[in-house]
């Protein structure tokens, strides 16, 4: 039997166990094995941690440039992801800093909340003055709702795919199982009492509005098939200082060291092509 043939039986005895299967689900993200060149770009990183609740948080650092980069990746991501990114911002001179969220690489692995993930994105921008931030996936709503609730002021931001709606990660898991309105709103409700959040309202097109940005540039692949790039379309609309980068032939996750992308950004952060550097 299958896995969405077990879970239908199962919704008909007991929706509120399903539900918090499937939040067992959004709380455990599935981490990916690191490529040669992401394992080459942590060795050569200066390691660090902090303790963040019940959570170890691994840091890593790389170069001594004058501006400072913070990068955050996605929901299953690690900071390797950023391994081909990484040395050409070294050349534009920045210093980089990176971190597995909780649940993620080589950090602790517990049960997390996505909402945890902001949190500890949060703990970063107060502890540094960034001038760029790269976001990828899931990361971007992360890293936007920890800006908007510090008010945050910065120079540039490059954001590598976002969805729009919280929801639209719920929803995931609600096509996983194929969960039932009942079942789908037992989890929603789940979500909203462990985090505090509203998630059928939160949106990263309107965090975005209370974050002060110079420069923010959005690249979708438009062939996308883990996030619509419609939705990053709706969050670049919200805002007056953002530009809009449609490509091809990256997919979701080869975009983060597809040739195209990395020449995109290096000239996007070089003092030529970075008015504001």
């Amino acid at each position: 039997m299958n896995l969405k043939k077990t879970i239908a039986i199962l919704q008909k005895i007991s929706p509120k166990l399903t539900a918090k299967i499937a939040f067992q689900f959004i709380s455990k993200p599935k981490n990916r094995e690191m490529r040669s060149f992401e394992k080459l770009t942590i060795d050569t990183a200066e390691k660090s941690s902090f303790k963040f609740k019940k959570f170890n948080i691994k840091v890593f650092k790389w170069g001594s440039g004058m501006k400072k980069a913070l990068v955050v990746h996605g929901w299953g991501g690690r900071a390797a992801n950023f391994g081909a990114i990484i040395p050409k911002l070294m050349d534009n001179g920045y210093e980089i800093t990176g971190f597995d969220a909780p649940c993620h690489g080589a950090s602790t692995k517990r049960k997390t909340s996505f909402f945890e993930i902001s949190d500890v994105v949060k703990l970063f921008l107060q502890k540094e003055k960034y001038d760029l931030v790269i976001t990828h996936s899931m990361g971007s709503a992360f890293a936007l709702l920890a800006m908007s609730n510090l008010k945050y002021k910065i120079n540039q931001i490059i954001v590598l795919t976002t969805p729009n709606r919280f929801l639209e990660f719920i929803g995931a898991a609600v096509l996983h199982f194929g969960l039932t309105p009942k079942t789908t709103k037992l989890l929603i409700d789940k979500v909203r009492k462990t985090s505090g959040y509203e998630p059928m309202t939160l949106k990263t097109s309107e965090f975005i509005k209370n974050v002060e940005i110079k420069l923010i540039t959005f690249i979708h692949d438009k062939t996308d098939k883990i996030i619509a790039i419609n939705t990053s379309k709706k969050v670049s609309k919200s805002i007056k200082t953002s530009d809009f980068i449609e490509i091809e032939g990256t997919g979701h996750f080869k975009m983060l060291w597809s040739k195209k992308v990395v020449e995109l950004i290096t000239d996007l952060t070089s003092d030529n092509g970075n008015l504001l550097a």
